[in-house]
């Protein structure tokens, strides 16, 4: 690069169309079943299920009405017919796959119960037959088996997690169905019954509340005669901690060279919402950024930070805060040059002085604690830097309460604030040292609650592979330069890969291990760890930190100096600008390429993507262009979806950009030259995280967006035509023009909320693209009219590279004087 430049923010250059997706559903394949056998087979199932609820004794219900809730467990690889089985008649409360069939919870009131007796009974009449298919067959010969649905059934967690000890007093995750007064009434008037002990916290989604309650599951059981309203049940978390393995390294005597040397901003608006254990900002190395003003505890009774002369002590959250400011200290350390931080430090301390404590909602904790942090100064915008997470209860991937708690955070429908949080992918220890880390890190699931959508999920990789203690003669880095850190971990082996993100997005610096001669033990060291402040305010001012704690901090601090330069960028943007400019290294190229040995192409990239992502964030290239590498900004706002009549919403809308391009500089160059293009989609989901997140109208998101660039020699009438079918005309055959070159391509991109891809071609054919459309596919808004969410608009950024070899090609000029004729042009008129 060249000089430094600010990016190019687009005002305009858009133009809405009305939109129809050229995709069509289909109907899912039912294999016939015999029918009277089968049918046979169901209704007596049925019949004993009514008999055995007929002969049990009533008990007054807390909620209106009597019912009972069944099991329908479909036939092997084949779908149940939601909308047969979530309707006036029934209610459907959670929807799981396992062993490749599909599970279904189902209420059916007193009033409904004979419904299903009818839809069997219409199924075996032969009069009542359709042109092919017997009445009811998609529904019927679908249902492997009707089972009376037992408290067990509502357990959306791992099996192993369900106590062993029916009668053992647990806290579990109750999700019932209805606002949080409703439900906390409800639950409150449960453990009255069962003298269970309710939770001090709850969190609501949509139309679904999470509460903690305390009993046994045998007392819990009663749920199903007295409530209609139960959907789900999961394990509740006794605690969690912070993954610190770092070592403590002695005193400096460099602290009051680096501190007369920061330049800090009084003005500053931007802060670093460290989440974590405390940070003591009485460290003459933290006391310029933070202070007690800026801190806050979840639990009033909380020290804001442990003392070391005290026990017990946990610094962790210094270490991070110490990272979040400098980086790897030891660069500011070497430097003499001035440190520029035009950010604060905030602390939400979430984790507790003790080791021992009560379980909470921790996505109500991480979010409340924040919230205070915001009520002191509601005008800064912050990232928000996580890196506490703990072993995922549920099927890895699979959405928690705390990730959708922070999903939902993030999206901030109900203040209209949008936030981003940096969360650490959660630490690993290889299991087997004579194994490649690479395959011990496959089998290292990425931690509660870095699967949130919305969030920037942080892997380490390194780049320390130097170390001279002779206590470690003969030991040698376990980790290769530029690979993955041994610590990090993976979404290869989550059990809900086929329907979550992936992640981690980036990756980060995270030191390294040692390995010894025999490769029979493993221990960190100094050399290898990154340099941070400690938790102390006198003596030893520093510590040690790694891992994907460290990486998180890294990641957090490139957010927050792209927040400080770009003052008017969404956190949409700033989190789509550091996955924008991220690139694997040359060794995770090589794993790329050995990957492909044994695999195909797809599975290769869908492999490094969930390995380490999108890889390393170049934060220069993040921070600004330069005359022959330009990146385009564009903010813009969607309504994805329309209603008419009392009809489902149906898609509302594309954008259609037609952008200012560099074709003059770009027929300067030699047209065979290789240039890049690099586009990412960047946009924050509703959560709707009820376990029926994995089939249409109960997707997870509420809506989702993609992109297409219009191909070299294609025009624009067929260009438009091949993703809108309102823009079909009769000449339209399929999309013209070449779609070689993308890295990823339309299909493996289309993960998340966060889609980016690089394009690599000739400077004559990028020349002709320069036309990109943003359209909406479905998610739950589509189908739940409630609360009316479809009419919600929503925002999403657009960022847009071109990158070309020769640096003495200007594109940035000469797009830079396209955007400002085009706003005087508006001016004028």
């Amino acid at each position: 690069m060249t000089t430094s430049k600010q990016h190019i923010l687009l005002n305009g250059y858009i133009s809405p169309e009305n939109y129809r997706s050229r995709s069509t559903g289909r109907s899912p394949q039912v294999l016939a079943k015999d029918r009277l056998p089968h049918g046979t087979l169901l209704l007596n199932q049925y019949n004993q299920i009514i008999a055995r609820y007929t002969e049990r004794p009533r008990i007054p219900p807390i909620t209106d009405e009597y019912g009972i809730y069944v099991r329908l467990v479909s036939f092997e690889l084949c779908e149940l017919p939601i909308d047969k089985i979530d309707n006036s008649y029934f209610k459907l409360c959670s929807l799981t796959k396992r062993a490749n069939r599909e599970i279904a919870i189902l209420f059916i009131s007193d009033a409904n119960r004979t419904k299903f007796i009818n839809k069997i009974n219409e199924y075996l009449d032969p009069l009542r037959d359709g042109a092919e298919f017997p009445r009811n067959h998609l529904l019927i010969d679908s249902i492997e088996s009707i089972e009376l649905a037992d408290i067990t059934s509502f357990w959306t967690d791992k099996a192993e997690l369900i106590p062993a000890d029916r009668n053992e007093e647990k806290w579990f995750e109750l999700w019932l169905k209805g606002n949080i007064d409703d439900a906390t009434n409800i639950a409150q008037s449960i453990c009255e019954r069962i003298n269970g002990r309710l939770g001090n916290s709850s969190i609501n989604f949509f139309d679904t509340t999470v509460l903690l309650i305390k009993t046994s599951l045998a007392r819990l059981s009663i749920c199903l005669e007295i409530i209609s309203n139960l959907k789900e049940l999961r394990a509740a978390r006794d605690d969690i901690s912070v993954l610190v393995n770092s070592l403590p390294t002695e005193q400096h005597q460099w602290a009051d060279d680096v501190t007369v040397r920061i330049n800090r901003s009084i003005d500053a608006d931007v802060s670093i919402c460290v989440l974590d254990t405390g940070v003591n900002y009485n460290n003459p190395l933290l006391s310029s950024f933070s202070n007690t003003l800026l801190s806050t505890a979840w639990d009033s009774s909380w020290p804001l930070f442990d003392d070391y002369n005290q026990r017990p002590y946990n610094d962790h959250g210094s270490r991070q805060a110490g990272l979040c400011i400098y980086g790897d200290f030891l660069s500011a350390i070497l430097s003499n040059q001035l440190i520029s931080i035009p950010y604060h430090i905030e602390s939400g301390r979430i984790l507790p002085p003790r080791t021992a404590n009560n379980p909470a909602l921790y996505g109500a904790i991480t979010t409340g604690t924040s919230s205070r942090l915001e009520l002191e100064n509601p005008n800064w915008r912050r990232v928000y830097s996580l890196a506490v997470t703990a072993e995922p209860n549920a099927i890895g991937g699979q959405p928690s309460s705390w990730s959708a708690e922070i999903d939902k955070f993030c999206f901030g429908l109900e203040d209209d604030i949008q936030r981003l949080f940096v969360i650490s992918a959660g630490n690993s220890q290889p299991t087997n040292l004579n194994l490649d880390y690479w395959d011990s890190v496959t089998l290292a699931e990425i931690e509660d609650p870095a699967q949130s959508w919305n969030a920037l999920t942080i892997g380490a990789y390194t780049d320390k592979t130097t170390h001279t203690d002779p206590e470690y003669m003969g030991w040698s880095p376990f980790a290769a330069s530029e690979d993955i850190a041994p610590s990090t971990r993976s979404s290869i082996s989550w059990g809900w890969r086929k329907h979550a993100p992936y992640k981690p997005d980036l990756v980060e610096e995270g030191g390294n291990k040692l390995l010894s001669p025999n490769r029979d033990e493993m221990t960190n060291t100094i050399e290898l760890s990154l340099l941070t402040t400690s938790g102390r305010a006198s003596n030893q001012l520093f510590e040690v930190n790694s891992d994907t704690s460290a990486a998180c901090a890294l990641v957090s601090r490139q957010a927050a100096l792209l927040m400080a330069e770009y003052p008017e960028y969404w956190p949409e943007t700033i989190r789509g600008l550091l996955v924008h400019t991220a690139k694997w290294t040359s060794r995770m190229r090589e794993r790329y390429r050995t990957e492909l040995s044994r695999s195909t192409a797809k599975l290769a990239k869908e492999t490094l993507l969930r390995m380490v992502g999108y890889g390393v964030p170049d934060l220069q290239r993040a921070m600004h262009s330069a005359e022959n590498a330009l990146t385009l900004v564009s903010q813009s706002e969607m309504t994805p979806f329309n209603r008419t009549g009392s009809g489902d919403p149906t898609l509302n809308e594309m954008h259609l950009f037609s952008l200012p391009w560099p074709i003059e500089a770009l027929r300067l160059l030699p047209p065979e030259t290789n240039v890049t293009l690099r586009i990412t989609l960047s946009y924050f989901i509703e959560p709707n995280p009820s376990q029926k997140g994995f089939r249409r109208q109960y997707t997870y998101q509420s809506h989702g967006l993609r992109f297409a660039v219009i191909r070299p020699n294609q025009s624009l009438d067929n260009f438009r035509a091949s993703i809108n079918r309102n823009a079909n005309s009769e000449e339209y055959n399929g999309p013209e023009g070449d779609a070689s070159g993308w890295s990823l391509g339309p299909q493996l991109r289309a993960r998340g909320s966060l889609h980016s891809d690089a394009w690599k071609g000739s400077a004559a054919d990028l020349a002709e693209m320069n036309i990109i459309a943003v359209y909406p596919v479905g998610g739950w808004w589509k189908y739940r009219t409630a609360q009316d969410r479809y009419a919600n608009r929503v925002r999403y950024s657009l960022l847009v590279s071109i990158d070309v070899p020769d640096e003495n090609i200007d594109i940035y000029s000469e797009v830079e004087n396209l955007v400002n004729i085009e706003n005087q042009i508006s001016i004028d008129v």
